[in-house]
């Protein structure tokens, strides 16, 4: 199981949207017409599942879809890589960090 707390991300911002717009919009339109949630939605859904220290975070588009990946560290120190949909915050899969 994974649980945990993040503090480190406050400033980080979804791609396009300065730290106080993202954190007020529920979504925000992408160039392309999509609209994704902003980081820190993304990560007040998914922290409670995760047990480490948030690292850095991207928003990248792969194969159509938005995602952000997500680096953390995990209770062992070992660097993970989450990725997260970002339009719905599902989690598409936790894997050690390459």
């Amino acid at each position: 199981m994974i649980k945990g707390a993040c503090g480190a991300l406050v400033g980080l911002a979804m791609l396009g949207a300065s730290a106080a717009g993202a954190a007020e919009r529920e979504t925000a339109a992408l160039p392309d017409g999509q609209d994704v949630m902003p980081l820190s939605a993304i990560l007040d859904r998914v922290m409670p599942v995760i047990d480490g220290e948030v690292g850095g975070a991207k928003l990248l588009r792969t194969g159509g879809q938005w995602v952000y990946v997500i680096t953390f560290y995990d209770e062992t120190g070992a660097p993970r890589e989450l990725i997260v949909d970002a339009t719905s915050a599902a989690i598409v899969s936790i894997s050690s960090a390459r």
